[in-house]
């Protein structure tokens, strides 16, 4: 049917890319495949079929309407379109994907700042209307999340929605908050989606079928480190150092980056301490 429809909607904007694609053309940065390849990120059509064929991915028992969620995504240029069904389903799994886009970015240098929202929309695989996507347009370049300043605007995170974050943590359903937990941090009222949080080394001392090797656990948390490094130089690459605005937002990521990397010190410190009190336990 031809009408507007009560949906989850976010939108999602890669930030610099105008200046990504300035050096694309002139062949001085990123080949015009691997952009390309980047703005798939954001979405790549096949999103809705595969809810069609599976049904939802991120918590699949969760309560919905459609097997595919109503779910619509709508990716041009530097930006992207999502929109799903109100149901505890349909907004973990629009959270999901828009998260997946944010973290899949960042690994290569890449900020992204957004909204998701609740509103009416018309969308299709190729249009979307309607004030839901237009409110959503107009919230992103306006979030506030983690300012330093107390007149910075859009620092570069994918802001929730009061009413959505409210939507989710009235839900009975326990995966649906679990998972929205694991994908957001909150700054006072303000929930935002927050990747960095999931790059860290976890381990398990005693397990079934597990032997606790310390040197393993130390290889894996050095990787974690230099994949941090890595990432953190991408992200410094990318940002013009003349451009105050753009420095601003990358001293968020680079500010993070280098939270995670002051815990993968606290864990060697732990995996050794953890190893001198088993070895102790033998003499």
């Amino acid at each position: 049917m031809t009408t507007f429809s009560d949906k989850f909607v976010a939108f999602v904007d890669i930030l610099g890319f105008k200046d990504l694609e300035a050096k694309c053309e002139r062949g001085v940065g990123m080949s015009l495949p691997d952009l390309l390849s980047c703005l798939r990120k954001l979405g790549n059509g096949t999103e809705r079929g595969i809810f069609e064929k599976y049904g939802p991915t991120c918590c699949p028992t969760a309560p919905r309407l459609q097997k595919n969620l109503d779910f619509r995504v709508t990716q041009i240029s530097d930006c992207v379109i999502v929109s799903s069904e109100v149901s505890p389903a349909g907004v973990i799994n629009l959270i999901s994907h828009c998260w997946g886009a944010v973290i899949e970015l960042m690994g290569h240098g890449i900020m992204c700042r957004g909204y998701i929202k609740r509103g009416s929309v018309y969308h299709t695989d190729t249009q979307v209307v309607g004030s839901g996507y237009h409110d959503a347009y107009a919230a992103e370049s306006r979030v506030t999340a983690f300012k330093h300043e107390a007149d910075e605007r859009g620092t570069p995170y994918v802001e929730v929605d009061a009413e959505v974050a409210n939507y989710i943590d009235s839900q009975p359903d326990e995966c649906v908050k679990e998972m929205f937990g694991r994908m957001v941090k909150r700054d006072g009222h303000i929930v935002v989606l927050f990747p960095f949080q999931r790059l860290r080394h976890s381990f398990i001392v005693l397990g079934m079928g597990k032997t606790f090797d310390p040197n393993e656990e130390l290889k894996a948390n050095n990787n974690l480190r230099k994949n941090l490094r890595d990432m953190k130089e991408r992200v410094l690459s990318l940002i013009d150092q003349n451009n105050k605005n753009a420095v601003s937002k990358g001293n968020h990521y680079i500010r993070a980056i280098d939270t995670q990397l002051q815990l993968c010190d606290r864990t060697d410190e732990r995996i050794h301490k953890i190893f001198a009190a088993f070895e102790h336990k033998l003499e």
